[in-house]
């Protein structure tokens, strides 16, 4: 059957966008998260809006599984085809379109978030959102998962930033959704079902996103302090003396050690790494840097360096950050990646716990994270793979889940919930007291897809 359909694709859109041969699909069984693999039936990838309804078409009429793809940096299983049926990879579709006059780029949902803000740099704009994977995570991909990233302390994530994108449905309807502009109210916020739905309603083609004006400078610095409550301590006092960071970041000493490691760096392992960048205008830049200065001082760090962006020092200490977790999975057979996001306040407090359970169980669980907005990535790891190693990853991913739910955060900030978190999803939402919220989504889902085909396994 299955290869009925890919001549009826091919001969609707050119056999060769189609692939069939085990040796092209291989890379399609898995994403970004190595537990978790599926056999695509058949690969199309698209090069045109066209190409995505002409698919949708025949997949919907066959009740085939449809699994949206980019670059599949997805830490969740998000992209796998743990169905089966279409994997449809959007890579292709990379056009860029950037309107610094009225404040917006226009995107397919194949480009990645660094090209996008490339593309906007030249006009002296640039995309807030800023996944770490931005060289490899696509624009599509990103809206679909809700993506946040570095600069989330300050701009949060996609979400905040969407204005209108184009949605393809099951069946080969196309829908409109938002305009380019930065106040709409068009009813019913259909838009924002579609940001974060992990490719469960219909897959996202282009979005149109709003930009804003780079600043003239940036001044970073790289501090190490003693424990994880003396980082919080600081981003506190920044806030309380009116300081905005861009960036507020952190690496325990078990990620610096990884670091290390997997890289040949120096980085001091003895206290835990925050990384703040504060940007502005040259006139204003260097009084609030020597403000944030005082107040980094204030709090007796281990040791204290900075650098002025685009000075090799600044580059790598981004560098660093950004390695955290390719580090810790070259060193790895075995890597489950949390996303928990709590009230900063009970950052420590969540902190110390998900080490503790790591200590408990003899294991190393390297943290990392966002902490500027309360979300952080204690990260399950062991050097070698076997069938217990790996239960007991999973049986410990599910405990260290549980750590947000009691400090009265959420099991995912900005990852998803894909293969990985439906059992911690489900918790949290009888936490909650909302169980009934996975009935008014699923009647939701029926609505957009009827037939079940869009990523399905995945989020319920």
């Amino acid at each position: 059957m299955l290869e009925q359909v890919a001549k009826l694709i091919g001969d609707e859109i050119g056999a060769d966008k189609v692939l069939t041969s085990y040796s092209d699909m291989y890379v399609y069984e898995f994403d970004a998260t190595p537990m978790f693999r599926g056999k695509p039936d058949l690969v199309v990838r698209a090069f045109s809006i066209d190409d995505v309804v002409a698919v949708m078409k025949i997949a919907n009429e066959r009740k085939i599984p449809v699994v949206p793809r980019g670059h599949a940096s997805s830490l969740t299983g998000a992209a796998v085809p743990s169905q089966g049926g279409i994997v449809l990879d959007l890579s292709a579709m990379r056009k860029i379109e950037v309107h610094p006059e009225d404040g917006y780029v226009k995107a397919e949902a194949g480009a990645t978030v660094a090209e996008v803000d490339l593309a906007c740099n030249e006009f002296g704009f640039f995309l807030p959102p800023d996944p770490a994977s931005a060289d490899t995570a696509t624009i599509g991909a990103s809206i679909a998962e809700n993506a946040g990233g570095m600069r989330g302390a300050r701009y949060g994530s996609f979400r905040n930033w969407v204005l209108g994108m184009t949605v393809v449905l099951p069946g080969g309807k196309v829908f409109k959704l938002g305009a380019p502009v930065f106040k709409q109210r068009m009813g019913y916020d259909l838009m924002q079902l579609f940001i974060g739905s992990e490719g469960t309603l219909g897959v996202i083609t282009d979005a149109t996103l709003k930009i804003i004006p780079q600043r003239e400078g940036l001044v970073r610095f790289f501090s190490y302090f003693r424990n994880i409550r003396e980082v919080v301590d600081v981003i506190q006092d920044l806030k309380r003396s009116k300081i905005d960071p861009l960036v507020v970041e952190f690496m325990d000493e078990e990620t610096l050690k990884c670091v290390n490691e997997a890289y040949k760096t120096n980085f001091r392992t003895d206290g835990i790494a925050l990384m703040i960048d504060i940007d502005g205008y040259q006139e204003q830049l260097d009084a609030v840097a020597g403000r944030a200065e005082e107040i980094i001082r204030k709090h007796n760090p281990l040791e204290l360096d900075k650098a002025r962006g685009g000075e090799p020092k600044a580059i790598e200490l981004y560098t660093a950050r950004k390695a955290s977790y390719p580090a810790i999975s070259r060193l790895n057979k075995i890597v489950l990646i949390e996303d928990l996001t709590v009230p900063l306040s009970k950052v420590p407090d969540a902190f110390s716990e998900a080490k503790s359970i790591g200590r408990k169980y003899g294991i190393s669980i390297p943290t990392f994270g966002h902490i500027g907005d309360g979300n952080f990535h204690p990260t399950i790891t062991f050097r070698e793979l076997t069938k217990e190693n790996l239960e007991l990853a999973k049986k410990i991913f599910e405990e260290v889940s549980d750590v947000a739910i009691k400090y009265g955060g959420v099991v995912s900030g900005e990852h998803g919930i894909g293969l990985q978190k439906k059992a911690s999803f489900v918790r949290m939402l009888e936490s909650m007291g909302s169980s009934e919220l996975i009935e008014y989504m699923k009647r939701v889902k029926e609505l957009f897809d009827p037939n079940g085909i869009m990523n399905p396994g995945k989020v319920f």
